[in-house]
């Protein structure tokens, strides 16, 4: 269903979601308002005074997990660059031993390749490449086998797996942000409550007014679902975040200098 929805344009997923809710609200006030006798006045300030009620918790958590799925879809953006950043200084500092670390920029340079064309398509269903697992681990192979001979390259090397390490913890921030997606029980819950919110406007009198105000009411609520989905699958949609940062490194590698 999300593939679905996420391969569709834009402008048509829009028109689907909002379209439908407003048909479905504006449908079924119509329907109960010609099926049912006039509402007593009591009922409507009842029915009001409930709607109010339910209408302030779903309004509650729909902007707590708004805000909560962008701040991850941000955190998500930023383990991208900062892992980009990491790959670039490992590499600079592999750099600066010269030939001797040939093999070890030959895998740094395979795993960011590996990252943008294999692993990322996999991140739109939270899923990791195993091919680029492997790049990673041929990173560590390679580095393993570099025998700094003097104190500077002791220290050089000492800060290349500082960065190695900084590489596997920006990664595994972003497998994080593109598997933490929100639980098919806020959405059952939000979409209930924002159902019962939409019934209590049913017993309003059957007017345009009205109808476009409940109509109103229903888009919004649409709206609201519909950006939390779209940032909740950071990897996913016409929203999705793209490797913009690690496929404009790849280039910039292959013209870094060797030696010291």
């Amino acid at each position: 269903m999300l593939d679905v929805y996420f391969g569709l344009p834009v402008w048509l997923s829009s028109l689907l979601v909002l379209g439908a809710a407003a048909m479905l609200s504006v449908g079924g006030h119509w329907a109960v308002r010609r099926l049912t006798r006039k509402v007593p006045k009591q009922e409507t300030e009842l029915a009001v005074a409930l709607m109010g009620v339910v209408a302030a918790f779903i309004g509650i958590m729909l902007a707590f997990s708004a805000v909560q799925a962008w701040d991850d879809y941000r955190q998500a953006h930023r383990a991208i660059a900062e892992e980009a950043a990491a790959v670039s200084e490992l590499y600079r500092d592999l750099s600066v031993y010269g030939a001797d670390t040939t093999a070890a920029r030959a895998a740094v340079r395979a795993y960011a390749e590996s990252v943008v064309s294999d692993e990322w398509p996999k991140l739109a269903h939270g899923e990791q490449s195993p091919r680029t697992a492997q790049a990673l681990l041929n990173i560590f192979r390679e580095v393993a086998r570099i025998r700094p001979s003097e104190p500077r390259d002791q220290v050089i090397y000492t800060e290349v797996f500082r960065k190695l390490n900084e590489v596997v913890e920006h990664r595994r921030a972003r497998m994080i942000s593109a598997r933490a997606v929100l639980p098919s029980l806020f959405w059952v819950v939000m979409l209930a409550g924002s159902a019962i919110m939409l019934a209590y406007t049913f017993v309003y009198p059957a007017t345009p007014l009205n109808a476009l105000t409940i109509a109103g009411l229903a888009v919004s609520l649409g709206l609201i679902f519909m950006f939390i989905l779209d940032v909740n699958h950071p990897f996913a949609g016409p929203y999705a975040l793209q490797p913009k940062e690690l496929r404009e490194l790849l280039p910039v590698l292959a013209q870094i200098p060797t030696g010291p």
